[in-house]
């Protein structure tokens, strides 16, 4: 049994209304923000900046302390390995500065779990210097926080502006 040419016509044509219907709103969808779509999402909040004690020094605007390595040296001592970056254009001199890692899930007012101090005799403007330096710290070097899940406040203590 066939179906009349005029049956299989208006079959065919709305066939070809829901395809192309389906397909604008796909696009539609597809296109707007995924917060737009869904109500549900949950962001992480970043933590917010620590309160600093006293003045800062103005430097700590210029310096910047990256690529945080925690690693165990041949005497069983946790050592950092990081990247000092000076991003002004002039010359630094004697800087110095202490470092206090923090777990990033950390609770306000917790201890850290650990504390370093760097020194960088010169370091030319725009320059970076790698620097390895020993932890203080309680714990062992694989009891400490991966360096993405830690967080470090720099306080910079020479030169003194």
């Amino acid at each position: 049994m066939t179906l009349p040419a005029w049956l299989m016509t208006v079959v065919s044509a709305l066939a070809f209304v829901g395809v192309g219907a389906g397909a604008y709103f796909a696009i539609n969808f597809f296109k707007k923000e995924p917060a737009a779509r869904s109500n549900n999402v949950a962001f992480e909040t970043p933590p917010a900046a620590p309160a600093t004690q006293g003045k800062s020094n103005p430097l700590l605007r210029q310096i910047e302390v990256t690529g945080l390595r925690l690693t165990q040296n041949k005497a069983q001592k946790t050592e950092v390995r990081f990247v000092v970056v000076n991003h002004s254009g002039a010359e630094i001199q004697d800087l110095a500065g202490t470092i206090n890692l923090q777990a990033r899930t950390a609770k306000q007012g917790e201890e850290p779990v650990g504390v370093f101090a760097f020194k960088v005799p010169m370091l030319g403007p725009y320059e970076s210097r790698e620097v390895t330096t020993l932890v203080e710290t309680k714990l062992k070097v694989y009891e400490l926080p991966d360096w993405q899940n830690l967080d470090h406040q720099v306080q910079i203590t020479s030169p003194t502006q």
